[in-house]
């Protein structure tokens, strides 16, 4: 796993930063998301930039890892990937 997904602190993202981290990682753009949240584009462009801020990252496909990663450490008991190594 790349250093950086390793070190991602969710936590200091508010609520409409996570949503926009969830929308990177399903590969939604800008404009889909504005639709779904009934704001501007230029509104989504911000909550992305300040995801990439605040997590120390640069690139969309590095906040669709960090969200997926997320997700399984939801799901899956005590850390574990899929059940078989730790993340």
């Amino acid at each position: 796993m790349p250093s950086w997904a390793h070190r991602a602190d969710l936590s200091l993202l508010t609520a409409r930063e996570r949503e926009a981290l969830a929308g990177l990682g399903d590969c939604l753009t800008n404009a889909a998301m504005a639709d779904r949240w009934h704001v501007t584009e230029r509104t989504v462009k911000k909550h992305v930039a300040n995801v990439f801020i605040k997590l120390e990252i640069s690139t969309r496909a590095e906040a669709a890892v960090i969200a997926t990663l997320s997700k399984c450490a939801e799901r899956c008991p005590q850390g574990h990937w899929c059940g078989s190594s730790r993340i």
